[in-house]
């Protein structure tokens, strides 16, 4: 979606960088004095180490991805506007292949750095983006009907499936992960489903959607912190079983971020609220 809203002539580096950069940080105070709330002492080592590496939480690795990604935008532009613009989809799977898949199979782990660097690369999330890139300003165009396309989009949740097994036969515990080639290859389907769903003349229009759309980035930063504080809670996960957790989460974090708006006002954007 990033991608697909993006464009290289309105590209101002500086504005985007700003937007992210800012809340990251904050955030990254937050999830750092939440997860280490009873070893005060640690907090200011441990900050430095998350906010460099992108670990206070789970989420954090893609504003690193997103940040190179708007940095890498003129040249996304000048390479899916040439006449070797199919090359650029081939980005993520060989850096599957060359940084994960054949250290898997060989019985290899690369080394701390290294596997920091590859979490908070973009080269693995290069296809999604550049998908909607393509799509988004009209690149490509995308002549398969609907049902082609969801019947493509099971057989690669089935490849899916057998890959992550496959995973864990290998020792992968994280067999589950998005940077596999068959999840690439459902990702990208979904993409283009979702793309032709939202250009299709018979779309409908959900308020409910666009309003979560309008206060996802707060979302995004903020709903870990809120499922941390609930699982606190007595008898809480007892009750809000999945996918009951998941729905409370999300409409309470939405709940915070509409009430921070609303009280922050034009400063709610240090939150992405």
């Amino acid at each position: 979606m990033s991608g697909m809203l993006s464009n290289v002539d309105q590209w101002n580096v500086k504005k985007r960088l700003k937007k992210v950069i800012i809340p990251y940080v904050i955030w990254t105070i937050i999830y750092v004095i939440l997860y280490h709330a009873s070893q005060p002492m640690v907090i200011p080592k441990e900050f430095l180490k998350a906010l460099f590496t992108g670990s206070a939480a789970a989420v954090m690795y893609y504003v690193f991805v997103y940040c190179e990604l708007t940095i890498l935008m003129p040249v996304i532009d000048k390479m899916i506007s040439s006449k070797f613009k199919y090359l650029g989809f081939v980005i993520s799977p060989i850096e599957i292949i060359l940084m994960r898949l054949i250290p898997l199979v060989s019985g290899h782990e690369v080394n701390k750095y290294l596997a920091i660097v590859m979490s908070l690369s973009c080269l693995g999330w290069f296809t999604y983006y550049y998908l909607g890139y393509a799509l988004g300003n009209g690149f490509i165009k995308i002549e398969i009907n609907h049902t082609v396309l969801i019947f493509m989009w099971f057989v690669t949740i089935f490849f899916q499936i057998l890959e992550g097994y496959w995973y864990l036969k290998l020792g992968e515990t994280n067999c589950g992960t998005q940077l596999k080639l068959s999840s690439i290859l459902t990702g990208t389907i979904f993409v283009i489903l979702i793309y032709k769903f939202i250009y299709s003349d018979n779309s409908v229009r959900v308020n409910v959607l666009k309003v979560l759309g309008d206060y996802s980035f707060g979302i995004y930063f903020a709903h870990l912190a809120v499922m941390t504080v609930l699982s606190k809670l007595s008898n809480y996960s007892t009750v809000a079983i999945y996918p009951v957790n998941g729905v409370v989460a999300i409409l309470v974090t939405f709940a915070l971020s509409f009430i921070g708006r609303k009280i922050l006002g034009k400063y709610s954007g240090y939150l992405a609220l």
